[in-house]
């Protein structure tokens, strides 16, 4: 399967262009219409395809946050462009 294909994937990477800052998993469940189990799937797979890296902090609250690489910043443009067109 394709990490585009993973139900979440789409929503999470436009989500994070348009935060463009890094967001934790709290701001992404009040946001985005993505159950529990699929943002952390997605993120996984966001992950490890390199589209997304994740930070976290060291002190209490023990927050992770997540931000797009370069590569995902790429991606996540071509789909909100393909979104706009879509739109027309």
């Amino acid at each position: 399967m394709s990490v585009l294909e993973q139900k979440g994937v789409v929503e999470i990477l436009l989500f994070l262009l348009e935060e463009e800052r890094a967001a934790d998993i709290s701001d992404m469940r009040k946001k985005l219409s993505i159950g529990h189990s699929a943002l952390y799937s997605a993120l996984g797979k966001l992950k490890k395809a390199g589209l997304i890296e994740e930070k976290k902090r060291r002190e209490f609250p023990f927050n992770r946050f997540f931000s797009l690489t370069s590569k995902g910043k790429k991606v996540a443009e071509y789909l909100a462009e393909i979104e706009r067109v879509l739109r027309e």
